[in-house]
């Protein structure tokens, strides 16, 4: 659906969102508002499907939604509507797993994304021990399907932290990065904390918003203004979601 606000002209700046773990587009479109937000700010959004994919490559079954999402989509959706063809105007971001996913791959395809939205990002999921964080959602065996062993992990597309600061080197080519997340969310408090002090560390200024709430579609619908606003080059109120 193209119905943007009246002054947006095509070819429209685009948002990839990535929506979470045992979710869907659906879903995302039903309850997150999100589809009101990209019509008041003019900016057109694409909800694929991921499965639980954490939106990497997976070789050995063939379901490369790293490639799929970072390469794929954006070439098969220009093709066939009119979006931006520029890297300023092509945005990925996501929820939760998607969160993840949209920095990995914001980051993997640094030349088709100039900004990264972050929705209480699934971070620090992997560990080097290779089992499950206590109270993750996930089943170890599928976070080694998804993201390998810390062996094959550590310093691939798929280790956020080492990507992201070498990432920081280049400033010219490091896509925007926006983070939001609730104060009471513990799931991923631990991993989005670190993310923060490594990108501190690497001098790479982060929009973060930070506001009461935990990890659900509540949140996550009053997180939408804000990640819009950032989209647009908008202020807001710094802790006002």
């Amino acid at each position: 659906d193209m119905n943007m606000r009246r002054d947006a002209e095509p070819p429209y700046a685009t948002l990839y969102f990535l929506h979470g773990y045992s979710g869907g587009g659906l879903e995302t479109a039903m309850f997150s508002n999100i589809a009101l937000y990209a019509m008041k700010h003019g900016i057109a959004v694409v909800l694929p499907d991921g499965e639980n994919s954490f939106y990497t490559d997976d070789e050995q079954r063939g379901a490369l939604f790293s490639r799929y999402v970072g390469e794929e989509l954006p070439e098969v959706t220009r093709n066939v509507l009119q979006l931006s063809r520029d890297r300023g105007k092509t945005y990925i971001g996501g929820i939760s797993m998607g969160g993840y996913g949209a920095l990995i791959n914001g980051l993997r395809f640094s030349g088709t994304f100039g900004k990264i939205a972050m929705l209480s990002p699934a971070l620090g999921f992997k560990r080097e021990d290779d089992e499950a964080e206590p109270g993750s959602p996930t089943p170890r065996g599928e976070l080694l399907a998804t993201m390998g062993r810390w062996e094959e992990y550590r310093g691939s597309y798929r280790d956020y932290e080492t990507m992201a600061a070498r990432a920081a080197e280049r400033p010219e080519s490091m896509p925007e990065l926006f983070l939001t997340y609730g104060t009471e969310d513990q799931l991923i408090m631990k991993g989005v904390r670190r993310f923060e002090e490594t990108m501190e560390k690497t001098g790479k200024k982060m929009t973060i918003r930070r506001a009461p709430g935990g990890h659900d579609h509540t949140f996550w619908k009053q997180a939408m203004d804000p990640m819009f606003r950032f989209l647009k080059g908008e202020e807001d109120e710094p802790g006002c979601i």
